[in-house]
């Protein structure tokens, strides 16, 4: 017997696989350590949010929507200002009367 003879076709072992788009989403459970793939999304996630760091609780904001949010702010602490002068006016009224009675 020859060291030549091959069972089958030696390119069964260098063929890839045909991947199938249906189950593009599923990764692998096993961790394999660093690899071009892991590196290339790490890169991705960094160019994707760039200004994030990782301890920082909230998203950064530009300054026009900071802006628009101090506007908003400002015009609802107007409103509930109004409609609490108006209470206190109305609380003192009572109490002024309750007072008076009272006396």
């Amino acid at each position: 017997m020859s060291a030549r003879r091959h069972i089958g076709n030696p390119e069964y072992l260098t063929r890839r696989i045909p991947q199938n788009p249906r189950y593009q989403h599923v990764k692998s459970r096993l961790d394999t350590g660093n690899s071009m793939t892991k590196y290339i999304e790490k890169l991705e996630e960094i160019k994707k949010n760039y200004r994030y760091k990782k301890d920082e609780l909230f998203k950064r904001l530009k300054v026009t929507t900071f802006a628009q949010l101090v506007i908003q702010v400002a015009s609802l602490s107007d409103q509930t200002l109004e409609v609490t002068a108006e209470e206190i006016q109305r609380l003192e009224g009572t109490w002024v009367t309750d007072t008076s009675v009272c006396n």
